[in-house]
C-alpha cells in the first residue's frame, strides 16, 4: 500500500552527498575485507556511539557483521531469542524452566557504525 497520493510529487527532506555515499561504500568494503579472515575468532568491538561488545564473529555480509555474544544477567541490553521456548505446552509449566537456557545470541552490527575491532 502506497502512502503517496497519486499526482503529487515527493518532497525530498534529505539526500546524502554523493562523496559521502562513495566514502561509506569504501569503508564498508574495507571493513568487510578486514574482518572476513577472522570468522569464528573472538573479538572486542566498539561502535561509534561508544558501546562495546565481546563475542565471536559468526558471519559477515555486505552490510553487517554478526557477532555471537553470551548474554548474562548483568547485561545492559535486552536480547530475545525467538526460538527459546521456556514454557512447553499450555499453561504454567511444572517444573519451571525445563532444561538449560542457551545464552548465546547473534547481534547484528552495521559495518559503517563500527569504530574499532580487536582480537581478544
Amino acid at each position: 500500500m502506497s502512502t503517496y497520493n497519486a499526482g503529487q510529487t515527493a518532497t525530498v527532506i534529505y539526500q546524502a552527498d554523493p562523496a559521502v555515499v562513495q566514502h561509506l561504500h569504501g569503508v564498508r568494503e574495507s571493513l568487510h575485507h578486514s574482518c572476513k579472515p577472522y570468522l569464528n575468532h573472538k573479538v572486542k568491538v566498539q561502535t561509534l556511539d561508544g558501546m562495546t561488545h565481546e563475542g565471536i564473529i559468526a558471519g559477515m555480509d555486505s552490510k553487517n557483521m554478526y557477532l555471537m555474544v553470551t548474554v548474562t544477567m548483568d547485561s545492559p541490553r535486552g536480547f530475545y531469542n525467538p526460538y527459546y521456548k521456556p514454557y512447553p505446552g499450555l499453561g504454567y509449566p511444572y517444573p519451571p524452566y525445563p532444561g538449560p537456557v542457551n545464552n548465546n545470541v547473534i547481534l547484528p552490527l552495521v559495518l559503517f557504525e563500527l569504530l574499532a575491532i580487536s582480537l581478544i
